[in-house]
């Protein structure tokens, strides 16, 4: 363990702060465990906390083996990726007419054989929050221009956010948030930025009138949010969403 402990370099108290979220999450797995177990097992919850670990564990060794690579490989790793990641959230939401997918949501992907899932969408945010951070870098001491920006920086984002907004609106309003912030920290002009927002109202307007005209047209969760916006205006407590606003 003393071994270990050496060999982990970074930021030390990122790793304290990991630990101890790791160590607390025990709690609300084995408090919602126990409901489970006891509605479809023979209520030992064991199971449950014992598979938190192996993820805990597995998501540990992931991130030592991570950390222990140069940060500058990452800049190459983050134009690889981009095309996979495409791919990846292209199949994700097409996959339900090639096989299930977790809670029909169109957000998850499983890995055969291991039986694990993961979302490509938590993986997409992390390349594409570097891939900016690296073009921006790139041109930190260069006259940024718009036109110049837009099949190098814009494109790649967009698409991304794109492919992710169907299934989740949350996880792409988040990405392009923390992506706009990212670039007016990296000194993009403001400008550029407001017009690009401006350009993502738009966008998100026609995606939204394109599904109301034609809403077999691709798999999206429009319906979902208008009624979580109408339930959340709507002060009545209906059986649907009384567990939700009591959490």
């Amino acid at each position: 363990m003393n071994k270990l402990l050496i060999n982990i370099k970074g930021d030390k108290p990122l790793w304290v702060v990991f630990i101890l979220l790791a160590s607390f999450s025990f709690l609300p797995v084995y408090s919602s465990a126990s409901n489970l177990a006891y509605l479809y097992g023979d209520g030992n919850t064991f199971s449950y906390l014992f598979k938190h670990f192996i993820h805990l564990s597995l998501g540990f060794c992931l991130m030592y083996m991570v950390h222990k690579i140069p940060y500058r490989y990452f800049r190459g790793i983050s134009i690889l990726m981009i095309p996979i990641i495409l791919v990846l959230l292209a199949y994700t939401i097409f996959q339900p007419s090639i096989s299930d997918s977790i809670t029909n949501s169109n957000r998850w992907i499983r890995i055969p054989i291991v039986g694990f899932g993961f979302q490509p969408s938590t993986l997409a945010s992390i390349i594409i929050l570097i891939y900016v951070a690296r073009y921006l870098s790139k041109i930190k001491d260069k006259l940024i221009t718009f036109s110049q920006s837009i099949l190098p920086l814009w494109v790649p984002v967009f698409l991304t956010i794109s492919l992710i907004l169907p299934a989740n609106f949350s996880t792409s309003a988040i990405l392009f948030s923390m992506v706009m912030l990212l670039c007016f920290l990296g000194g993009y002009p403001i400008k550029y930025l407001i017009g690009i927002l401006s350009s993502a109202v738009i966008l998100f307007s026609i995606f939204i009138l394109s599904v109301k005209a034609y809403p077999d047209l691709f798999p999206n969760r429009v319906d979902t949010w208008k009624s979580r916006i109408e339930n959340f205006v709507d002060s009545k407590e209906t059986k649907s969403n009384y567990q939700i606003e009591k959490a």
